[in-house]
């Protein structure tokens, strides 16, 4: 890879302070925002909030243009509010997207007959545990909330309408992530309650798996893009990888030395990045299961001894932008770091920004926008199109081996076995970072 010579000035949008008065509202309690959401339209931002009457809701703020320079409550406004029956701990977009880059299929991998994938709907251990607010709403239209409520609900909303959709009731505790497909409508959720869960929203929401093989909370729970692989992260260093069509496990990652708390795919889903209190984000190769790159929050790094116990850098919450190019987390020293994901230099982070009290980072769809929760219930919005980048690889060379990624699926391992140079193959596989 060539060197890359990064800048990153992300710069405080406009909105952010008209956002900042809408939080801050006499109407809404000060609150932990420990979880927000973007759309997958980019459009709608999620916020859970608590009322003066002690009533727990969700803010869903509308925003035409994040990046409007002249705002007015036309350019953004509270769109819905959603009221819960308990504390909000999760919360998660769902709308169907056609994606033709999306492989089921399991084939043995053969480099000279890659095709446009279909979506597997194969057949499924179903049963009906759920009481169902109605039973025809169509999911493969609109745009919809879930939010995961400390009582085990998971309540479904109509964006538009406000319209309560589906009540899920099989967790028997708090329900900490939740996680939709944008192509087959399956929800992952887990709970403090030991359990994953996975609901089929084409079939009604019936909940058609569990995976219950652990003793303690499931912290987080992803997709990955291509919805061939499930990731669970939690406490005890727990890192685990899921087949979705068989639902084997694929690897246990060992390597970080404290709780996992959060993770995210790159958008071939060839890369996984995990969260963890030990101070560290530690990037990880989804087909051979190996250590790729590591990225240090407190310098130098903490002992073992102290690693795993209270050392002031608890990660909260990673990022990934759109491009892969970058990763963002949210740390509890109080700072916000961008780190050059794919370059193959160094892990050193490359910008810092100081909010106090951060406690979550999620990034729009479509890479161009930043939010950042905390502890004072407020939501900061920043640009990411100040970034700037100079002397990057080529192209089509990225876009080559994202699209081998992507079409190879849960078969990505067999490009390890292709006759060509190995040179190619680390490239492929970013073992060359």
């Amino acid at each position: 890879m060539s060197n890359i010579v990064i800048v990153v000035q992300p710069s405080i949008l406009p909105v952010s302070q008209l956002l900042r008065e809408k939080c801050n509202s006499p109407d809404f309690l000060t609150n932990n925002i420990w979880k927000i959401a973007f759309s997958p339209c980019s459009q709608y931002l999620a916020i859970p909030k608590q009322d003066i009457d002690g009533q727990h809701c969700v803010l869903v703020v509308h925003c035409s243009d994040w990046h409007a320079k002249n705002v007015t409550e036309s350019t953004m406004r509270i769109h819905n509010q959603f009221n819960c029956t308990a504390a909000i701990w999760s919360l998660a977009f769902g709308q169907r997207t056609s994606k033709s880059n999306l492989r089921i299929d399991r084939r043995p991998f053969d480099a000279s007959t890659l095709s446009t994938p279909t979506v597997r709907r194969g057949s499924l251990d179903r049963r009906s545990s759920l009481p169902v607010v109605n039973r025809r709403y169509d999911f493969s239209k609109n745009l919809f909330l879930a939010a995961g409520l400390a009582s085990g609900k998971i309540e479904i909303w109509n964006i538009d309408t406000g319209e309560l959709i589906l009540v899920l009731k099989d967790h028997q505790l708090t329900v900490c992530g939740l996680d939709f497909t944008s192509c087959t409508m399956q929800l992952a959720s887990c709970s403090h309650d030991t359990t994953i869960k996975l609901w089929d929203l084409f079939d009604d929401g019936n909940m058609y798996k569990t995976l219950n093989e652990w003793t303690h909370a499931i912290n987080t729970v992803k997709w990955s893009p291509d919805e061939t692989i499930l990731c669970a992260v939690g406490p005890y260093e727990l890192v685990v990888l899921f087949n979705t069509t068989t639902w084997k496990e694929l690897f246990r990652l060992d390597g970080h030395l404290h709780t996992v708390v959060d993770c995210a795919f790159s958008s071939d889903s060839a890369v996984l990045v995990t969260a963890s209190y030990d101070t560290r984000v530690l990037m990880w190769s989804t087909t051979t299961g190996e250590i790729l790159k590591g990225f240090a929050h407190k310098i130098p790094k903490p002992l073992k001894i102290y690693a795993g116990g209270d050392n002031g850098a608890f990660v909260r919450s990673v990022a990934i932008t759109k491009s892969n190019q970058f990763l963002i987390t949210a740390c509890d020293d109080n700072k916000v770091r961008w780190f050059p994901l794919l370059s193959d230099q160094s892990s050193s982070m490359i910008y810092e920004q100081t909010e106090p009290n951060v406690l979550y980072v999620a990034t729009t769809p479509d890479g161009n926008t930043m939010a950042v929760s905390n502890r004072n219930g407020e939501v900061h919005l920043f640009s990411t199109l100040s970034t700037l980048s100079m002397n990057q690889p080529s192209s089509l060379k990225c876009f080559c081996r994202s699209a081998i990624n992507t079409y190879s699926g849960v078969k990505r391992k067999d490009l390890l076995n292709l006759p060509i140079m190995r040179p190619l193959i680390n490239y492929v596989l970013y073992k060359d970072i």
